[in-house]
């Protein structure tokens, strides 16, 4: 059974309690009652679900030091329910307004919404960001196809997946089915809405980032880390890329690409050693012996000796 069609998705600046209500309305169908005021710091907890969970330690002090001179510009958004006011968006901001020591954060405070709403609104804020990492932009946008899509989380990679091949296969939809054709129209609109470029592209592009091995996944969502030099050094064995990754602050990605290639060459090498009993064994002919000199056969017979005692202890001599 296909879905109803949804309604487009406009995007704005989330900045002013005005603009944002509108733009649930859009979103979600539903518009959302808005207050501004302010809240004691202790008063707003993240939730377990928040999008957003590194912060570099050095980004985090120079907020810091912003906040306290200039306050906090853009208030955070929260959601009042019975457990308090839980964090929608503005992690960063609360955690820098705890180290300047402010007693007191402007917000949002939103009224009334599901799960899903609140978990759409934390998405799209959160992908607004200037200083968004591939990883969080991926989280993100998968938090808000979960939702549009009814599709869960864990489901939602092998279904994409599936949709772009059929995009891929059949253009035309010639032999797509009716859902299908409509969950790739709505996933088209989605990426239109929220300006993030084609949809096939992040599938095929983007959406490999989650794969990586998880020392890489956390080095790039705490910035230690850029994507493309993550990328490289993927196919790099785990007892390797500690060192890499320290490295690769200070290599462009053409010169990690090299060390990558090197390290790989190296791990070559080294497995592609022969077994030096199969090359004993073929070197060992009575006719490469009868040609040594009388001191080279002494020293065969000497070696020889020796290579019995280690590999045949029990072999009386």
């Amino acid at each position: 059974m296909s879905r109803a069609k949804r309604p487009t998705v406009r995007m704005g600046p989330l900045t002013t309690a005005a603009e944002t209500p509108s733009l649930m309305s859009e979103f979600t169908g539903i518009s959302a009652q808005v207050t501004v005021t302010e809240l004691p710091v202790e008063s707003v907890v993240p939730r377990s679900t928040q999008p957003r969970r590194s912060f570099s330690e050095e980004s985090l002090q120079g907020l810091a030091q912003s906040v306290a001179q200039h306050g906090i510009l853009q208030p955070l958004s929260v959601l009042e329910s019975a457990q308090g006011y839980q964090l929608i968006a503005g992690e960063r901001r609360l955690r820098a307004a705890k180290l300047a020591g402010l007693a007191t954060v402007p917000v949002k405070v939103f009224h009334g919404l599901t799960e899903a709403q609140v978990q759409q609104l934390s998405a799209i804020e959160n992908l607004q960001r200037e200083d968004l990492n591939p990883v969080d932009e991926v989280d993100a946008l998968l938090d808000i196809l979960a939702v549009r899509l009814s599709v869960p989380r864990q489901q939602l990679t092998p279904y994409l997946e599936r949709l772009k091949s059929i995009q891929m296969r059949d253009p035309q939809f010639v032999r797509a089915s009716g859902e299908d054709q409509q969950a790739i129209a709505e996933v088209r609109e989605i990426f239109e809405g929220l300006s993030r470029g084609n949809w096939t592209s992040f599938v095929a592009n983007r959406l490999p980032v989650l794969r990586l091995p998880e020392d890489l996944l956390q080095a790039v969502r705490e910035n230690r880390l850029e994507y493309t030099k993550a990328v490289a050094l993927r196919r790099v064995p785990a007892k390797e890329r500690k060192a890499l990754i320290r490295q690769a602050q200070e290599l462009s990605v053409h010169q990690l690409r090299q060390q990558v290639r090197a390290t790989l060459a190296g791990e070559a090498d080294t497995s592609a050693e022969p077994n030096p009993l199969e090359w004993l064994k073929k070197a060992s002919t009575a006719q490469r012996y009868a040609q040594l000199s009388a001191t080279q056969q002494r020293e065969v017979q000497r070696l020889t000796a020796k290579l019995r005692r280690i590999l045949a202890p029990s072999v009386q001599e």
